[in-house]
């Protein structure tokens, strides 16, 4: 570890390690339409469908009797779970926006043949996509471990929180979705300044050698006056002699950070002497006085970091994208002694929040959104 760039102190953060999950909604909470049960009456006709897949819960009948324009079979509506079910009412569960049909809204399984009338798709009752249950269901959570802040705090059996002068408080005054998001503050004072979240019980299936997340970020002017910002972090206890800066003393991991004001990619290894610390300079400014959908990927086999910013990929680091080196690695050869790949292990412990190795001036970042899955999971909606 470079001294110029990152003091050490030696405070020792705890971390546990089983299964939870916490809801996440870009939308807010959702509630179940109400159960159909069919036969006529409803809503005007509309378009047929033959088998799909969806919806939420189901009841019986259909949405809308009476006959309708004839459509096509198709593959129901969005984001779905359940049985095929018919357009038309008629016996069986769906969902509200059914089986079939041209898109639609997601529907259970449903009874009744691709025909007439209804809403498109689903035999019967149901509701809009909303929690599991009933005949299939989406779930509101897009990956194994997902935050959007909006019970209205931080729920000490889900994150550890570990501070150094930096402040954080969920709040409403400036959010990406919904109601609330997590507001985290540097004061821009001390030798370094920091406030992280771990993860706490974290799902067995996401402790693999690839690993992705993404997050709603909104960062202040003052944000890129800070020589380096650590945000998004992860990656696995090491098992060497050596010890690095609190709170992730022995940690061998990748992060999502800043260097003036541009995006940077690093490896730090802290449980060597001395640390090392490889980093890639994306040359993109991270953006400031706007929410910002941010995603990366964090591999291990070889080691390489992927990020995209609303969408579109910004920078890389591995061996062959390497601009600053603690050990005066360059790029094109072996990051650290021979190896360019495994010197991370499983991700296991991973962090949000920030980590201001020398600061200059307070600063406010924002999180909303968060989402730590297997695979790339992509932004929410607008």
């Amino acid at each position: 570890m470079h001294e110029n760039r990152r003091p050490m102190t030696g405070a020792i953060v705890a971390l546990t390690a089983s299964f939870f999950v916490v809801g996440c909604s870009s939308q807010g909470p959702t509630t179940n339409a109400p159960s159909g049960s069919g036969g006529t009456g409803g809503a005007p006709a509309g378009a047929t469908g033959g088998t799909g897949a969806g919806g939420n819960t189901g009841g019986t009948g259909g949405s809308s009797a009476g006959a309708g324009r004839t459509g096509s079979e198709g593959g129901g509506g969005s984001p779905s779970k359940g049985g095929a079910g018919g357009a038309t009412g008629g016996t069986g569960t769906g969902g509200f926006a059914g089986d079939g049909g041209a898109a639609g809204h997601p529907a259970g399984s449903g009874g009744g043949p691709p025909g007439t009338g209804g809403h498109p798709g689903g035999g019967s009752g149901g509701g809009s996509p909303a929690t599991d249950g009933g005949a299939g269901g989406a779930s509101s959570c897009p990956g194994l471990i997902c935050e959007d802040f909006e019970t209205g705090s931080i729920d000490p059996a889900k994150w550890e929180t570990s501070s150094k002068g930096g402040t954080l408080a969920v709040q409403t005054q400036q959010v990406a979705h919904g109601k609330y998001a997590l507001h985290l503050q540097g004061l821009g004072s001390g030798s370094d300044d920091w406030t992280t979240l771990f993860a706490k019980n974290v799902p067995a299936a996401l402790k693999t050698a690839t690993t992705f997340g993404r997050a709603s970020m909104y960062f202040s002017d003052t944000a890129s006056a800070s020589l380096h910002i650590q945000f998004p972090f992860a990656g696995s206890t090491g098992t060497g002699s050596g010890s690095g800066p609190a709170p992730t003393e022995k940690l061998r991991y990748l992060e999502v950070g800043s260097y003036n004001g541009q995006w940077q990619l690093s490896m730090d290894i802290h449980d060597v002497t001395p640390n090392v610390e490889d980093s890639a300079y994306a040359g993109a400014k991270i953006p400031t006085g706007k929410w910002v959908c941010i995603e990366w990927e964090l591999e291990d086999q070889p080691d390489r970091i992927t990020l995209w910013v609303a969408g579109a990929q910004v920078g890389v680091f591995d061996n062959m994208h390497i601009n600053y080196s603690s050990d005066g690695t360059k790029s094109g050869g072996a990051i650290y002694q021979g190896k360019s790949s495994g010197l991370i292990g499983v991700f296991d412990t991973f962090g949000i929040g920030f980590h201001d190795w020398h600061p200059t001036k307070a600063f406010d970042v924002y999180y909303d959104d968060v989402v730590l899955d297997t695979k790339r999971v992509g932004c929410p909606a607008p």
